[in-house]
């Protein structure tokens, strides 16, 4: 995978071995094209990930991190899938049964409650009567009571790669956030799951060796 940047002579790569990659911004007016272009999912091809030849989309398969301290654990995207999931388990061979189950006895006991007035009910299910409404019934989410920064953002990651499908992350900032050490201990995690990163900072800090690393000064200079 390739980030390409238009103002940009070279590009960050991602490799079987390499799952981080740096971007330093020293000029705020080339930041802000760049975050501009993300938050427009790219519609000006200003920046973009390239993946086997084919361009990512930015809305659908990049998430962009701009406050990695407010992570949204039940976003849209995360919780839509969940809920697919759900479904999709439900009525696998090992929950059939199960499912079914359950269902009737929700309509036997709506239709006692219907029984208890004085007036005619009918009590029937559509077939779109899944689990995944009695999940939004309850308000179902996913809890992120993680104290550890480090394992936080790797669940988070985990979570979106699993459930949204995300395959690039892209943080501004964190390297402000974490220490040298918590980098270390994210990028083994982050191997292990086989989940890429792109970090984008406004300042240049301590050199991580296993990560690329482009740095841009405030005359636009690539070093």
């Amino acid at each position: 995978m390739r980030f390409v940047c238009q103002e940009l002579e070279k590009d960050l790569e991602w490799k079987e071995k390499i799952c981080g990659n740096e971007l330093i911004v020293e000029s705020p007016l080339l930041l802000r094209k760049i975050l501009r272009s993300f938050a427009e999912n790219g519609e000006d091809k200003f920046v973009n990930f390239i993946e086997g030849g084919k361009e990512l989309s930015i809305e659908k398969d990049v998430d962009v991190i701009y406050n990695p301290l407010k992570l949204d654990f039940n976003n849209r995207k995360a919780i839509t899938t969940l809920f697919k999931i759900l479904v999709k388990r439900s009525l696998s061979e090992d929950f059939y049964l199960e499912t079914n189950g359950f269902r009737a006895n929700i309509l036997k006991y709506l239709d006692s409650i219907v029984d208890a007035e004085n007036f005619i009910f009918e009590v029937t299910a559509d077939d779109d009567f899944n689990i995944d409404s009695i999940a939004k019934a309850v308000n179902m989410r996913i809890v992120d009571d993680e104290d550890d920064f480090v394992e936080l953002l790797t669940d988070y990651m985990t979570m979106m790669s699993e459930l949204a499908g995300i395959k690039m992350f892209v943080f501004l900032n964190l390297r402000s956030l974490i220490t040298i050490d918590e980098l270390r201990r994210l990028d083994d995690n982050l191997k292990n799951r086989q989940i890429n990163i792109l970090l984008i900072e406004n300042k240049c800090l301590e050199k991580y060796k296993n990560f690329g690393r482009i740095i841009v000064d405030g005359d636009l200079c690539e070093l």
